[in-house]
């Protein structure tokens, strides 16, 4: 039985916002989630997003970030809008989300128009039954969507924008997308909505540059360890391999039946990685942004069901899905 999800509050009649403390942050977290507590910078950044102050956190894969979105989506009446550049992500994450009962979506060029439709009809209503709205920044520059967050927002419903792989909006960044850059005009189109940009990858000039670009106002800075313990590391020299190949080969059979990410720069050498580990008894895939969106969702959902056991993909795939839900 799916699980509704827990509120802790509701607006007042003059549409203030009272105090969420963390006594009800951490119920909705156990109720929603399963979760004990908050890890890391989870909680303060979650309360900096509540206060209505803009945040930047820079967390490593796996640390949490989409929990520090995801719970001031359950904590306040109206709608996080969430921005992701890829579409096979958010429709990971939305799908996770309704399996807990909460109710999320997702708009794209992948879904039907009567989909669409139904969302937007949504949207329009004085009361929403959307909790959190993923999007692309290629939505996000268009006029009809700008006009139609406008609207959301005159009606006092639009709590948080969290813009995530925020690094993308930097140009000094390794996965700079000119369509991110446009999101600089969020925050002269919705000037009291607090902004919160996530990122994995960010070294200071790139930082600097996001906080700038997304004219984040007194942003609260978070910054964690990418030192993760859990985490066995090994460095292979692949200039003194006689084979960089087939030695992965080797290393995928001796590790029996497991779930593989191998990332490579280039979509050619995904390509021909992929092929080369098939003819080797692995099952294989690869996965990047040269393939359409269907095959790209069909990899991945192949992935998620354990019908192939190895995904190659370029380093800005992100396949961390399970570990950012947490």
């Amino acid at each position: 039985m799916k699980k509704s999800p827990l509120p802790v509050q509701n607006l007042g009649a003059k549409g203030k916002q009272r105090k969420c403390g963390r006594e009800a942050l951490v119920k909705l977290l156990r109720w929603n989630f399963g979760h004990p507590d908050f890890r890391g910078n989870q909680l303060e950044a979650i309360e900096a997003i509540l206060s209505g102050r803009d945040c930047f956190c820079l967390m490593p894969t796996g640390g949490g970030k989409s929990m520090c979105y995801q719970i001031p989506a359950l904590a306040k009446t109206g709608i996080v809008l969430v921005i992701s550049p890829l579409i096979a992500l958010m429709e990971n994450q939305v799908m996770a989300l309704k399996e807990k009962g909460i109710a999320a979506e997702f708009l794209s060029s992948t879904q039907t128009s009567q989909l669409r439709n139904k969302i937007h009809e949504d949207l329009d209503r004085g009361q929403p039954s959307i909790r959190l709205l993923y999007v692309t920044p290629e939505l996000i520059a268009t006029s009809g969507f700008m006009s139609k967050l406008k609207k959301i927002h005159g009606r006092g419903l639009l709590n948080l924008i969290a813009v995530d792989e925020a690094h993308c909006i930097s140009s000094w960044g390794h996965d700079f997308r000119p369509s991110y850059r446009k999101l600089s005009s969020l925050r002269n189109q919705l000037q009291d909505v607090p902004i919160l940009a996530l990122t994995a990858t960010a070294i200071p000039k790139v930082q600097k540059d996001v906080i700038d670009s997304l004219n984040l106002q007194n942003p609260l800075v978070l910054k964690s360890s990418f030192n993760r313990p859990n985490i066995y590391y090994e460095v292979r020299y692949k200039d003194l391999m006689d084979d960089a190949y087939a030695d992965l080969c080797d290393v995928l059979k001796s590790a029996g039946d497991v779930c593989a990410i191998v990332y490579c720069l280039e979509r050619t050498t995904c390509d021909d990685l992929s092929t080369h580990l098939s003819k080797n008894g692995i099952s294989c895939a690869a996965y990047h942004a040269g393939l359409n969106n269907k095959p790209r969702s069909s990899v991945l959902d192949d992935w998620i069901c354990s019908k192939i056991q190895v995904v190659v993909a370029t380093v800005a795939f992100g396949l961390s899905y399970n570990n950012e839900l947490r």
